[in-house]
């Protein structure tokens, strides 16, 4: 029985031989022709680039039933695969000072850290798995989307001239085409979260739309956990009674009313708030810091909160203030947000199934990342919005 289809190793150098000198981007584009005549053939794309500038090396990996067959082709004057190892003692070195070399496993002993943050760890992991899930189903840009794309990346980052593009590029080592490569891999991640999230957005906010409602909040940090709760007390003895949420008036939805207080009340909470808030940045040295939030990111005891109410007194060292509450709508913030807690969850789920395997550090520790990785909030700091490089 032959291992594949007929003619698809020919088919296979012949498209590696097109894409000899073409970037990436383009390089994918073109393997959608390939898969096209073996749809029933998984196939992945790899490569290589020798030094910022150079040309890149392409790979075809195409699994078998017992492994996985490269194939590779090196035009004239190239260096083929197999020997790129060979004269590489380079490629271990990761910076060099004053003709000083400082190697890879120097560099990962300064980052240690990283095996006591499993959230860094996570996001190494979830961008391989998102790399693996678009290499299975690719996402394709026309040239529209992909400048589409590229206004809203240099908008996201303030870069609103050519000469502040060029500087931030500069900065990075890019050039047109690696932040091509970037933007592409941008908005490839925005369509696979909207792809997994499917028409779920709206079917998740209605089961429960008060884990939507918009919070603006003061967040007071504390040295330890013991000042945090006692910072607690001294709010909520100091608070203006009827400063809380009101019941809804006569003929009112509750969504209309949650939380809400009438606006002289409020307004009255909230500059006795900042009063407080005040006094506890200055007498007590709290980290104060105001935020808007959606409900169901300050966890259980936030349900039913209203302006002029205090939570705290849990296991982190954190005071949080309620000055205002904006009941939810499921306008485009909402649906990405919601995408967004979706996307992650598929992420734990693959995290969870996946063969992680850790090329530096001691058994101890990565067993240790590994299981946590494994956990539903392994990923705590590790957004999936996040997974794109150049940010």
């Amino acid at each position: 029985m032959p291992l594949f289809p007929d003619h698809l190793l020919n088919d296979a150098l012949a498209f590696l031989r097109r894409v000899s000198g073409a970037e990436p981007a383009d390089a994918r584009r073109l393997l959608g022709d390939l898969r096209a005549g073996y749809p029933d053939v998984p196939m992945r794309l790899v490569w290589q680039r020798d030094h910022p500038g150079g040309s890149h090396h392409y790979d075809l990996l195409i699994p078998a039933p017992d492994g996985t067959v490269s194939v590779a082709f090196a035009p004239a004057r190239a260096v083929p695969w197999p020997l790129r190892g060979s004269h590489g003692a380079g490629e271990q070195v990761v910076v060099r000072v004053d003709g000083v070399d400082v190697r890879m496993e120097q560099a990962m002993a300064v980052l240690d850290g990283l095996w006591g943050d499993s959230s860094t760890a996570a996001r190494l992991v979830n961008a391989a798995l998102v790399e693996q899930e678009l290499e299975r189903e690719p996402v394709e840009l026309s040239a529209e989307e992909l400048q589409e794309a590229m206004d809203a990346f240099r908008r996201s980052r303030g870069l609103l001239t050519v000469r502040a593009t060029r500087d931030w590029m500069a900065e990075r080592g890019l050039d047109h085409a690696s932040l091509e490569m970037i933007v592409h891999q941008e908005a490839a991640i925005a369509r696979l979260r909207r792809r997994v999230a499917a028409d779920g957005a709206a079917e998740l906010f209605a089961a429960d739309p008060g884990d939507h409602d918009r919070l603006c909040v003061v967040r007071l940090r504390y040295p330890h956990l013991e000042a945090a709760r006692a910072a607690a007390g001294r709010l909520r003895d100091r608070a203006r009674p009827g400063s809380g949420p009101l019941a809804p008036a006569a003929g009112k939805d509750a969504a209309e009313t949650r939380g809400q207080t009438f606006p002289k009340a409020a307004e009255e909470a909230r500059a006795e708030t900042f009063a407080k808030v005040a006094e506890e940045s200055f007498e007590y040295g709290a980290d104060v810091r105001p935020a808007l939030v959606y409900r169901r990111e300050l966890g259980p005891d936030a349900v039913g909160a209203g302006a002029g109410e205090v939570l705290g007194g849990g296991p982190e060292p954190l005071v949080t203030c309620v000055l205002e509450v904006r009941p939810a709508v499921l306008d485009d913030e909402t649906r990405r947000a919601i995408e967004n807690r979706v996307f992650d969850d598929w992420l734990a789920r693959r995290r969870a199934e996946a063969s992680v395997e850790w090329m530096w550090g001691t058994a101890r520790r990565t067993g240790s990342v590994t299981r946590a990785l494994r956990t539903p909030d392994g990923s705590r700091g590790a957004s999936a919005t996040s997974l794109a490089a150049g940010g």
